[in-house]
């Protein structure tokens, strides 16, 4: 032990010895280790950790995959979800499920959350055992259960915000759309499926809408144990086979079973897979920085090395010491790269998109920690060997009588650094191409035309709770009828409309049922009249988007009336049924045709009743600025009262979104006890839609300007110790009569030489990468030469800043001094 001791403390030594070299290389491996532990963090914990639920790789998702489009929805039509849970005999146990924010009343309280909607079998396939109560029972039935649901389940989080407990919220009631549900069961912290509910409400254990091109629940089921993902594929490719020969709207689809946990976190694959190949390069560069680093030590102490040679030191012990500051390296750069990854970690959780699994879960664990050690432990590793293995080359004799002032470097050497620093401006202009494609991409989706105003538009997410639908616990309690209630909620909504145009500042309101740049927008197929008919499962119809309004809305929004009028008080039960159409379903269904008085079916609430269309408007980017609008159609929500529970209030102010947001929220609160309400503004809702993408640049940005500080640091490094190298060479130039201006010249054109050999390679490394993160760029060109250009400037721009003071320091060489030194 006293010899390791010995050993690490000469190493710790001969460390301190090269200050320098040593705070680089620690630095550079902090970049390199913290960004790769961040990055490698949220992989682990989104895409490669098992889900933390019972038996989790035996609960699979259902997708239907559309065969001739080659594309899958994680969705089934409702007929299509009860032949499957009866047929399927691989499953034990198989549920259907959707979530939303909503609102309800809990204790007397109206609140607006996240509320999961799930058939009794929820808690069976999932395995969840409550810390109260039960989960929903299935009936002797099985999944014919013809209980009516009256139940839900709390998480308990929201026992304790609300009851006080989780057995105290136990037989208390929920009021959600009406109707009293008695919580049965509390759910344990950390269970939010889906998505994060914290309210689940039981359904009825079939859908209430059996239509097979309807895609309105998601599903999920538990195999039976030891029946393999082989057995279950052939088993779900007979059973689609079986609905396509039986049913002419399942002829175009098939029904394929996905592990949850892909389900869960397949769309965000690719995105997460393409930051850590980002990662990887910036830890390429810093590889490459190290490895030049100690090129440049072991020549500074080839002369100490040879001379320790000639006294009998033999290779292993010069390996052994090597290996020695590896390790002390090694682990000061991983200490050093935790404390960049911590701070890196938190930024990245608060940056990225709201949609990620399993996001409040990121966090450094000792899997990541010693994963770090070894990426260092191997970064230091490889980068030493080299140097370690030309130092065995050493001829002590020859070497001795070189000159040390003029340096001990071979040829060979000084070609080795200039490569590294050719692969990394290559691998640096890779990324920054990535990155000014992405910082283009978004300006372009800043100046699109959204379609409306943005600014000073606040949004109010409004629920009524206590509609005159509701039913009471007891089932025989009489309930109004479903009309009356209809016209109970749009009586409401008027009202608050109306109240909200009243309050001090506000310009105009209205309501929809999905605002822009919020999600839940329904769509619909639909029929022209005297063109096509509206059959029930028809897949081969035109589609659009369908939102209900209250009339003001084209003008709190700023949407354009390209034509006829607009819904007015007027358009209400009783009158004809009306709707506006958008520019682009004009160009669908009615190209040369003049849509003003022309009539449509579809089945969103109705089917049999032919709407007259009164109007165009202007198209709205809906998703998102860089969503294309897609076909939209509104109609007067007073005509489809069933949709006034849930609107989205939308209000034109004089002064500012943000604290109007406040004070709209405060009045509703006050005025409307019974409606949850949840404000935002719009811009903020914009910004959240571009969440992701701003994710990314950010990212990528920031990667490229980390590589660029590397490259910057490894090119000063070459042309600051050439010069070093050559200061006889320039001496004897400017004795036999070389101006300085040439000297200076020889070696900025030098560093650029390389520096071109280097972006050479960079711009194919990134022609070579666009089909990979095409994706993620969306309708960015593969070759813009904007990007390329604005690329190859900035690794340009840092190969002169990191040039010009060596280059200076070569042409002020005094000649006489370095001769006499000589």
């Amino acid at each position: 032990m006293s010899d390791w001791m010995r050993e690490l403390r000469v190493a710790a030594r001969q460390l301190r010895r090269s200050m320098s070299f040593t705070v680089t290389v620690i630095l550079t491996l902090a970049v390199g280790i913290g960004l790769n532990a961040a990055i490698f963090t949220m992989v682990d914990c989104v895409l490669l950790r098992p889900l933390g639920y019972h038996d989790a790789d035996r609960i699979y998702g259902i997708n239907t995959r559309f065969l001739e489009e080659r594309r899958s929805i994680p969705r089934l039509g409702g007929a299509d979800y009860t032949d499957l849970a009866q047929r399927v005999s691989s499953f034990e146990w198989t549920a259907y499920y959707f979530f939303a924010q909503d609102g309800l009343q809990a204790n007397g309280r109206t609140l607006y959350t996240d509320i999961g909607f799930v058939s009794p079998e929820f808690g069976q396939v999932m395995g969840v055992e409550p810390v109260a109560g039960r989960v929903f029972q299935v009936s002797t039935h099985g999944q014919n259960n013809v209980k009516d649901p009256d139940e839900a389940m709390v998480s308990n989080a929201f026992a304790r915000e609300n009851y006080g407990g989780a057995a105290e919220a136990l037989g208390k009631t929920l009021r959600y759309y009406g109707k009293l549900r008695v919580i049965v069961g509390v759910l344990p912290d950390g269970f939010s499926f889906p998505g994060k509910s914290q309210v689940w409400i039981e359904q009825a254990s079939a859908p209430n809408i059996l239509n097979r091109t309807a895609y309105n629940q998601r599903v999920i089921g538990k195999v039976k144990t030891g029946v393999s993902a082989a057995t279950l594929d052939a088993e779900m490719a007979t059973f689609s086979k079986q609905l396509s020969a039986t049913y002419p709207e399942d002829k175009v689809k098939a029904l394929e079973a996905v592990s949850l946990q892909e389900q869960i976190v397949g769309k965000i694959r690719p995105m997460l897979r393409l930051l850590m190949a980002s990662v990887v390069v910036v830890l390429l560069i810093v590889c490459a920085n190290i490895t030049h680093l100690q090129l440049v030590r072991a020549t500074q102490l080839r002369r100490e090395v040879t001379i320790r040679t000639a006294l009998g030191a033999s290779r292993i012990a010069l390996a052994r010491r090597a290996c020695f500051e590896v390790l002390l390296l090694s682990v000061v750069g991983c200490a050093a790269g935790v404390l960049v990854a911590l701070p890196a970690l938190r930024l990245l959780v608060r940056l990225a998109p709201q949609d990620i699994p399993r996001l409040a879960d990121v966090s450094l664990n000792l899997d990541v920690i010693a994963f770090s050690f070894g990426v260092s432990l191997v970064a230091m590793g490889v980068t030493a060997l080299l140097p370690l293995w030309r130092s065995w080359q050493v001829d002590p004799a020859s070497a001795m009588k070189q000159d040390a002032a003029r340096g001990m470097e071979t040829r060979g050497s000084g070609r080795l650094r200039q490569s590294l620093i050719v692969g990394e401006v290559a691998l640096t202009l890779t990324l920054c191409v990535a990155a000014t494609l992405l910082v283009r991409q978004l300006l372009a989706e800043a100046q699109q035309n959204l379609g409306f105003s943005p600014d000073r538009l606040v949004m109010l997410d409004t629920h009524i709770v206590n509609t005159a639908a509701g039913v009471a616990t007891n089932s025989s309690t009489t309930v109004a009828t479903e009309e009356a209630a209809g016209a109970a909620d749009v009586s409401t909504l008027d009202s608050m409309v109306e109240g909200i145009r009243g309050v001090p500042g506000v310009a105009s309101a209205a309501a929809v049922t999905s605002a822009p740049m919020t999600p839940g927008s329904s769509d619909v197929m639909y029929a022209v009249h005297g063109v096509s008919e509206f059959v029930p499962g028809e897949n081969h119809l035109p589609s659009a988007n369908i939102y209900g309004m209250t009339p003001g809305y084209l003008e709190t929004m700023g949407i354009p009336l390209v034509k006829g009028r607009e819904i007015t008080e007027a358009d209400r039960v009783g009158s004809e049924k009306i709707l506006l159409i958008s520019e682009a379903m004009v160009q669908q269904s009615f190209r040369g045709v003049d849509p003003i008085g022309k009539q449509i079916m579809c089945g969103w609430d109705s089917i049999g009743e032919w709407w007259t269309i009164v109007g165009v408007v202007g198209d709205v980017r809906q998703e998102s600025p860089a969503a294309a609008p897609a076909p939209s159609i509104y109609v007067p929500v007073a005509q489809h009262a069933r949709a006034a529970t849930d609107m989205q209030v939308v209000v034109r102010t004089h002064s500012g979104d943000g604290a109007m947001s406040a004070t709209l929220a405060k009045y509703m609160q006050r005025q409307f006890p019974q409606v949850a309400v949840q404000a935002s503004t719009m811009r903020e809702n914009v910004g959240e839609s571009e969440r992701a993408q701003h994710f990314r640049t950010l990212l990528f940005g920031s990667f490229a300007g980390v590589s660029i500080l590397l490259a910057m640091t490894g090119m000063y490094g070459v042309t600051a110790y050439t010069v070093a190298q050559r200061r006889f060479e320039f001496a004897v130039r400017f004795a036999l009569g070389a101006q300085r201006t040439q000297v200076l010249r020889s070696v900025i054109w030098n560093a650029v030489g390389i520096a071109a050999i280097g972006m050479a390679g960079g711009v194919v490394l990134s022609i070579a990468l666009t089909r990979v993160i095409g994706t993620l760029l969306g309708q960015t060109a593969g070759f813009d030469p904007v990007s390329y250009g604005v690329a190859a400037a900035a690794v340009l721009l840092i190969a002169l800043t990191a040039t010009l003071q060596p280059a200076y320091r070569a042409a002020t060489v005094e000649p006489m001094q370095v001769l006499r030194s000589e």
